[in-house]
This record gives C-alpha cells, sequence and structure tokens, in this order.
C-alpha cells in the first residue's frame, strides 16, 4: 500500500482537487483507493459526492480518538469504481485538540492506516492548510520505512505560481525537518504540483513558475485553471469522471504515474 499525504501549510493552493484527482487516476488504473478527507472544513467530502458522517456517531475522528470502534464498512463510502472516502464530519474540529496529551499522538493516523495494507493499494491524504497536529499526523503516515516493509509513503505539495507560495512552501519544509528530527523519521518527497497556472498573469507567475522550475524538487505536473475542474467540482465528482477526455484529466492520469512509476506502460525491447 503506498499512503500519499497531499500536504502544504498554506490554503488555497490546489490540495483538495489534487487529492480527489490524483485518487481518482489512481483507481482507474485498478487500485483500490481510499482517500481521506483529513481537514476538518470538509470540502473534500463534498466535492467527491460523499455524505459527512454524523457527529457523535460512528466517524473518522471519534475512531482516531478511540472513543468509536467498529467496522471499518461503517466509516468508508464507495463513491465510484475503486475510489472510497473517509468523509469528514463535525467531530473533525474536536480532533486536534483531543489529540494533545497523548503519547504517540503523531502516529494516530498512521496507526489507524497501516492495517487496511491488506484493504487498499492506496491511500491519498487531503491534509489541512496548517502547521498543527493533523498536518503532522498526515506527514508521519507518508513516512518511509524499511525496504521490505509492505507500506510505503511519499508527500505531493501542491503550489501556485505566486509569491506567498514560495515562502509557504519554505516554512512547510521547515516544518519537515523538524518533524524528522523530532520523530527520527525520514520522509520522501514526490515533488510539486503547480496549480492554477497562467502565464498571462504576468511576470509574477512565470518568474514564480521559474523559480519552482529551478527548485531542488521536482514539479511533477502543471494545472491550468480548467472549467472542466470547476464544473466538475460544482458536479460533486471527479474530473475523470466528469470531462474523461480533457486535458487536465490526461494531466491527473499522468501524475499518477509519475508518483506511482509502476503505473508506466512497458517498455517493448
Amino acid at each position: 500500500m503506498r499512503i500519499y499525504a497531499i500536504a502544504n501549510q498554506k490554503g488555497g493552493v490546489g490540495k483538495t482537487a489534487n487529492a480527489i484527482n490524483l485518487g481518482a487516476a489512481l483507481a482507474e488504473r485498478g487500485q483500490r483507493v481510499l482517500v481521506v478527507d483529513f481537514d476538518p472544513q470538509g470540502h473534500l467530502t463534498t466535492a467527491i459526492g460523499a455524505n459527512k458522517a454524523a457527529a457523535g456517531g460512528a466517524n473518522f475522528a471519534r475512531a482516531l480518538l478511540g472513543q468509536w470502534t467498529g467496522e471499518l464498512g461503517e466509516l468508508v463510502q464507495e463513491v465510484s469504481a475503486n475510489l472510497f472516502v473517509l468523509p469528514s464530519s463535525d467531530d473533525m474540529f474536536l480532533l486536534e485538540p483531543g489529540m494533545y496529551g497523548r503519547t504517540g499522538r503523531e502516529f494516530l493516523l498512521s496507526n489507524f492506516l497501516e492495517p487496511l495494507a491488506s484493504v487498499f493499494d492506496a491511500v491519498v491524504i487531503d491534509c489541512p492548510p496548517s502547521l498543527g497536529a493533523l498536518n503532522d499526523n498526515g506527514l508521519t503516515a507518508a513516512r518511509q520505512r524499511a525496504a521490505d516493509d509492505p507500506i510505503q509513503g511519499t508527500i505531493v505539495i501542491p503550489v501556485q505560481a505566486e509569491d506567498s507560495s514560495l515562502e509557504a512552501l519554505r516554512l512547510f519544509l521547515r516544518q519537515l525537518v523538524t518533524l524528522q528530527e523530532g520523530l527520527r523519521i525520514q520522509v520522501d518527497i514526490s515533488g510539486l504540483v503547480v496549480n492554477l497556472y497562467d502565464r498571462r498573469k504576468g511576470g509574477i507567475a512565470t518568474s514564480t513558475m521559474a523559480a519552482f522550475e529551478q527548485h531542488p524538487l521536482d514539479v511533477l505536473a502543471v494545472f491550468k485553471d480548467r472549467k472542466e475542474l470547476r464544473e466538475a467540482w460544482r458536479a460533486h465528482k471527479t474530473v475523470l469522471d466528469y470531462a474523461p477526455d480533457s486535458e487536465i484529466a490526461d494531466g491527473f492520469r499522468a501524475l499518477a504515474v509519475r508518483v506511482d512509476p509502476a503505473l508506466a506502460p512497458a517498455v517493448a525491447s
């Protein structure tokens, strides 16, 4: 099972859209994919066409805190072929305060997901725009494991071609260093995904794009502001379902191969 943390401490950079459609692209390739709405705002749950879980009942937040035990099927919703979601609930706003004071709080999500390796091929986590305990949980779940471990993880960082994204990236990478040193873990970063790029916005957009291209991290994909993505969001569908033949749907298919090279078609010898 591969765990992808879609993370950046800056909001509005496209994390949720990237998580939904990367998950859809992996599912289209035959993988059983679980998309995790780990942002208390719950935008992913709505955008992917799922129902919010009831507060105080069977929901993901209470399961992480040990306040609810039951079958996984009571928490997970299937939204399309091979694509499942762990939806948000109003209790997600209580999750981070409930984590503080707990030993090993950074591993709560990891401990929940690891037993699912026999159920899912991939887990995509939509991390919240913060530097707090929830984000730390998402990043820790996507840490590197031993080479023979059946679970491996990586981080995908959505950004936008604007000055504030460069500063946010710097802060996020500093958080990663602190997390690795504090927990004695190693994380792998697949690279950057540039969203809503429009060179017509002028020098700020193009110069920031050039800075990303010169960054030590790879640029995995560049997505322009396409109406199909916005329309798919309004229709509560993935863009691969809403506009399967669109350029942006093909972009997410290509992104899936970038983050999991095993999906690339075999090259004839």
